[in-house]
Order: C-alpha cells, then sequence, then structure tokens
C-alpha cells in the first residue's frame, strides 16, 4: 500500500548532515515529540500545526494514533552514500534545465539510483536526475525525514520551518510530495 508524504531533504543533495543534530533540532522547534513512538516512528509536536500549512478546505489527518485509522508520523530516511530518489509523485514530470521544457520521456530503468542521466527529449540535453526541476513532486537526496499521510499540496512548510532547517545546516532544505 502506499502512503502519501512530505519529504524534507538538504540541497545540495550530496549534503553531509548529523541526522542526530536534526533530530534535535525537530525537537526543540516542537515539530516532533521527544519520544519514539515506536523506532524512527515520531509522532506530531506542539508547533506542527504552526511549521505547517494545510491548504484546502478542512483536510482531515490523525495527528495522533486512533485504533483501526492511519496517523500521520514523522520519520527519518536511512542516509545513503550517494543520493538517490528519496520519493516521488505518480504524476511526476520533471524539466530539463536547459530549455524548461516538460520531459515527456524520462523514465528509465533503474532512473532512480545514484548517477543516473536523463536526456531531455525536446533539446538533447543529458542532466542528471538529481538536477532536474521536478516542481516538488520528486526528491533526491543522502538524508532527510518525512511527514506521512501527506497528500501531494495538501500542506506546504511554512517559511519559518524551513528558515529552521536551513539554519541548523547551514544548507538550504527544500521538499517534495510521494505517492509511490
Amino acid at each position: 500500500m502506499n502512503i502519501s508524504k512530505l519529504i524534507f531533504f538538504p540541497k545540495p543533495t550530496d549534503a553531509d548532515i548529523n541526522t542526530q543534530t536534526l533530530l534535535n533540532t525537530l525537537i526543540e522547534s516542537q515539530f516532533i515529540t521527544a519520544k519514539e513512538l515506536k523506532t524512527n516512528h515520531y509522532l506530531p509536536g506542539e508547533r506542527f500545526l504552526n511549521l505547517i500549512t494545510f491548504l484546502g478546505c478542512s483536510p482531515k489527518i490523525n495527528l495522533f494514533p486512533v485504533d483501526g485509522e492511519s496517523h500521520c508520523f514523522i520519520s527519518f530516511i536511512e542516509p545513503t552514500g550517494l543520493p538517490s530518489c528519496v520519493g516521488y509523485t505518480k504524476t511526476a514530470y520533471p524539466k530539463c534545465p536547459s530549455c524548461t521544457k516538460r520531459i515527456v520521456n524520462w523514465k528509465i530503468p533503474d532512473w532512480k539510483l545514484p548517477g543516473k542521466l536523463c536526456k531531455c527529449d525536446k533539446c538533447q540535453t543529458i542532466t542528471p536526475y538529481t538536477e532536474l526541476n521536478w516542481k516538488h513532486e520528486c526528491g533526491f537526496a543522502r538524508y532527510g525525514f518525512l511527514i506521512t499521510q501527506i497528500y501531494p499540496y495538501e500542506a506546504v512548510p511554512t517559511d519559518q520551518f524551513l528558515h529552521i532547517l536551513n539554519q541548523f545546516s547551514d544548507l538550504e532544505w527544500s521538499y517534495c510530495y510521494a505517492n509511490n
């Protein structure tokens, strides 16, 4: 079963961060609770709804476990040696950084793996998948964290939250949605 997610990761994609410091930052900012519900499973903290903005009319999201229902939780992505795909939407179509046109035939076998290259079907420019313009519909990174039960474009991080992430790591952070 696919679970929709909102995924956060540092830029550049090959950035090296201290995951313990990231955990402490998320706890101190009250984005997550200090206690793990189970391994790598944190509940939203008291300021979660101040740091993530939900869009549209009355989104339904369970912030706490209820028997028989799915709930929102935050977990950390297992660190990798090289940037790889951390998630994508089923409707993702990247844009070429050279001609800025939508790349229609972008999927190749193993495209999610580190080092794979994409050839633009319009201008023939060859670009690493990590450098395509995914418009928040795909992300590549070595580290990061995710929030489950967030549907694509249902919520966005506040500028304040992105500032907290940027400040702790001295790196720019980005995000993407995933339902793969």
